[in-house]
């Protein structure tokens, strides 16, 4: 079992520039019911993966425009973290500072945060198990705040994730995340048993299958 996910497309209506909290808040809002940006790269097959979709036309729209035709199944627990601004102002700030301010508020268990972070985890974690009940493979459209969560959560469920980049998520961004044991871990590349690269892998892979 394993999980491609891609991080939705860049909105159209993305969230730069500096903002005022009752900027913010529409902003923030409107950003999930944003169209994406047409992606330059060519479409994803899904291969037989079962394709699962957060709520919001950001998601959807990003689907619709990376993925070859295929039936999407929307899944709530997928859904974007919401934000609201840390304090009421009419002072403009950055996107950026009123993202990180939301983002200590949801650690601490502010209330101001429509979701705290116990919230997330929790809903990360029915996710994860959802996952595992269907079994098979899936493609998973995600949100990036909820994505860098959800990344965390299934570390601890004893996963591999496997991504390009180190910092912060880019639009259309591919991550894979499969099983820790279904890997090799005899080298640096713990490639899969499924198609060891390494004498040690292929040894193991032999092993497993008995």
């Amino acid at each position: 079992m394993s999980m491609l996910i891609l991080c939705t497309g860049k909105p159209l209506s993305p969230l730069e520039g500096s903002y005022t909290s009752s900027d913010f808040d529409a902003a923030a809002a409107a950003v999930v019911q944003s169209a994406a940006e047409a992606p330059a790269e060519r479409r994803i097959a899904p291969g037989g993966r079962v394709v699962y979709i957060g709520e919001g036309f950001l998601a959807r729209s990003t689907a619709e425009q990376i993925l070859e035709p295929c039936e999407l199944h929307v899944e709530p627990l997928l859904n974007e973290i919401a934000v609201r601004s840390f304090a009421d102002s009419d002072r403009s700030l950055p996107a950026d500072k009123w993202l990180r301010k939301a983002a200590a508020q949801r650690r601490a268990g502010n209330p101001r945060q429509p979701e705290s972070r116990e919230g997330v985890i929790a809903r990360a974690d029915a996710l994860i198990r959802k996952l595992e009940d269907a079994g098979g493979d899936s493609l998973l459209i995600t949100y990036p705040i909820f994505l860098a969560e959800l990344l965390d959560r299934f570390r601890v469920h004893n996963y591999v994730v496997q991504r390009g980049g180190l910092f912060r998520f880019q639009p259309l961004e591919k991550i894979v995340v499969s099983r820790k044991d279904e890997h090799c871990g005899g080298c640096q590349h713990n490639c899969f048993l499924s198609n060891p690269g390494c004498g040690v892998g292929r040894d193991k892979a032999m092993r497993r299958k008995g």
